[in-house]
């Protein structure tokens, strides 16, 4: 029961946020329709429906997210237990920075442009900046808007600037402008060598044999720590001190995981994170206070903890845990089932649920987190890693959308109902909280309970809803047939984009033979068109010029393409002035159209009166 209440709130959430988001995807998951017919698959105590979108979002839709992010968990998971079952080491980092009130999340255009407060810039011109003062001239217009990053986009530059650069892979230790070459005397290789962060370094060529003069190499973080790679995730929660966006971070190793070597790698990652967050314009994090009565560290701004194997249950299953008992994949991935701590902290969801209720600073703030979370990864891994670990276990290689949902396993194949997308628009869609009724009840009381929803709603039977064997209407698409459409808008895609690079890839010569071959195809059109027949001569000629305003049009594209300052000749080239009739102009025209003789005229003008102006007899402007 416990199961199906919290699918029953992610359902009624996500109608919830459907109401008052502002992503499209969102708006049209689990409601727009693939095909003319709905299924509903009725199984032991799990129901779905079959024929609908899904937006596959893992920050803002509850079903999407929660079946995502189950899926990379499980994956997550049995790759860590492979791992550490090989010997290997695992440590969990989090990174965080402080955070108050009034910090943005999202990133917008700087101010002094006139999309200002915008994600990007969007006017065909790149937003031009806004003239200083009244009266004063505009500066000219610049190739796009400065963007000032909010708080998420800066927290994962910063973990994309500690994990690149030399500080990570590692330098060739320079002098007097080449690479320092390794000491010949034992007693400088003993200084070097005892000091921990330079080696020698030693290039080969193709035959195996040594290339060139041995050097000194200075260490990296990844190398003096036996790093094979990362795992990255973005965990966002709202409090009393605003939004905290903070990293979790697997750090995999070669050599096994301790508890001295944690704090060690903890001490070096703070030292490089806390520059990093200065770079992109953080404030620095916390070091922690050390607690006196057990000498724990507290309210650190970077925590590195070491990852050990623990056997749970009699089948000898090993589980991943941290040393304070928390499951490790479930920490990185399901940020759906957390809480956040304090009594005003709150995750995404959390808010989403208060905003449906009517708060409006709730909503404000469910909008910022979806503004700034589009088009964002939510967990990352590094390069290599991923190849790696499929030497161990096989990982899961499908991408989000091919992740089935959690009912598809407990319910049968075929459908149990199938709906009508007449009466799945006009009477199931627009009732607020149907779809997670009929689901509801079709978990908790089998199909006779999804029946009486149906007939609540007033549905027909046999003509809004019926077992599949009669009802009339298309089947439904089949995987395969979404795939080979979506194979099609691809080569569609493909095609157009081929014909937007011929403009650089066609040589000189082709494009005046394609001009020429234009040149005689109006030819020959015009020849056609003067021998139709006078009834016909109008119609043609619309053609002639049609074709030609093509041509026109499709030569100043390709001039545009390879000039971009012709955008202004392009767009203004052709645009004649208006020029207002004169007072005499207006005069001859109201006197060349008399009223018809028995309809009300104008006492002034003579022209006709619209039937509100009879009452007054003559034109307001007479």
């Amino acid at each position: 029961m416990k199961r199906l209440r919290l699918r029953d709130q992610r359902r009624r959430l996500r109608e919830a946020i459907q109401r008052l988001t502002r992503l499209s995807g969102l708006r049209g998951c689990g409601t727009g329709t693939t095909g003319e017919l709905i299924g509903v698959h009725v199984g032991t105590a799990a129901v779905r429906f079959a024929g609908l979108q899904s937006c596959h979002s893992v920050w803002a839709c509850p079903i999407c997210q929660a079946r995502i992010r189950a899926a990379r968990a499980v994956e997550l998971e049995r790759a860590a237990l492979a791992w550490l079952k090989a010997g290997h080491g695992l440590y969990m980092a989090t990174l965080t920075v402080p955070h108050w009130e009034h910090v943005r999340l999202a990133s917008r255009v700087k101010d002094g442009h006139k999309c200002a407060g915008q994600r990007s810039c969007t006017c065909p011109c790149k937003c031009p900046p806004l003239a200083p003062g009244p009266g004063q001239k505009r500066p000219p217009c610049t190739c796009a808007c400065p963007v000032d990053p909010g708080q998420l986009a800066r927290v994962v530059e910063a973990w994309r600037g500690v994990q690149g650069g030399t500080w990570w892979v590692g330098r060739d230790v320079i002098q007097d402008g080449a690479p320092a070459p390794w000491p010949a005397t034992a007693v400088d290789r003993l200084a070097l060598e005892t000091d921990g962060r330079y080696v020698r370094r030693q290039e080969f060529g193709p035959d195996g044999r040594p290339s060139g003069p041995a050097t000194v190499w200075q260490e990296g973080f990844r190398d003096r720590w036996g790093i094979v790679g990362t795992t990255r995730t973005i965990e966002i929660t709202w409090g009393a001190n605003g939004w905290h966006s903070h990293a979790h971070v697997l750090i995999w190793t070669e050599d096994e995981a301790t508890d001295a070597r944690a704090e060690r790698i903890e001490e070096e990652l703070y030292n490089r994170w806390a520059k990093r967050c200065k770079a992109v314009g953080l404030p620095t994090p916390a070091r922690g206070e050390i607690r006196p009565k057990d000498g724990k560290r507290i309210g650190k701004g970077v925590d590195v903890t070491a990852a050990t194997r623990e056997k749970a249950g009699a089948v000898g299953k090993y589980v991943i845990k941290l040393q304070e008992g928390g499951n490790l994949a479930m920490e990185m991935t399901r940020a759906d089932l957390k809480v956040a701590r304090g009594q005003k902290g709150k995750t995404a969801l959390e808010l989403a649920a208060v905003a449906a209720s009517g708060n409006e600073q709730a909503l404000d703030l469910w909008h910022e987190f979806e503004f700034a979370t589009r088009g964002m990864q939510c967990l990352t891994w590094s390069q290599g890693l991923r190849e790696r670990l499929a030497e161990l276990v096989e990982l899961d290689n499908r991408e989000d959308d091919e992740i089935p949902e959690e009912e598809t396993a407990d319910t049968p194949e075929e459908p149990s109902l199938l709906i009508t997308r007449a009466a799945w628009w006009k009477s199931i869609v627009p009732v607020y909280g149907a779809r997670p009724d009929i689901l509801h009840a079709g978990e908790v009381g089998g199909l006779p309970g999804v029946l009486a929803v149906l007939d609540k709603l007033g549905l027909v039977h046999g003509t809004d809803y019926g077992p599949p064997e009669k009802m009339a209407g298309p089947v439904l698409p089949s995987v395969d047939q979404l795939r080979r459409g979506q194979a099609r808008r691809q080569a569609s895609r493909d095609r157009r984009q081929a014909v937007d690079n011929a403009v650089y890839d066609r040589a000189p010569a082709q494009w005046a033979a394609a001009q020429e071959k234009r040149r005689a195809t109006i030819a020959k059109q015009k020849e056609a068109a003067q021998a139709l027949q006078p009834t016909e001569t109008e119609d043609a000629a619309a053609e002639i010029e049609l074709t030609q305003a093509a041509a026109e049009f499709a030569r100043r594209k390709a001039r545009l393409r390879q000039d971009p300052d012709a955008r202004h000749d392009f767009e203004r080239g052709d645009v004649e002035p208006v020029r207002l009739r004169s007072i005499e102009d207006l005069d001859v025209i109201a006197d060349a159209r008399p009223a018809p003789t028995g309809t009300p005229a104008c006492g002034e003008c003579g022209a006709s009166l619209a039937a509100e102006m009879v009452p007054y007899g003559r034109h307001v402007m007479c």
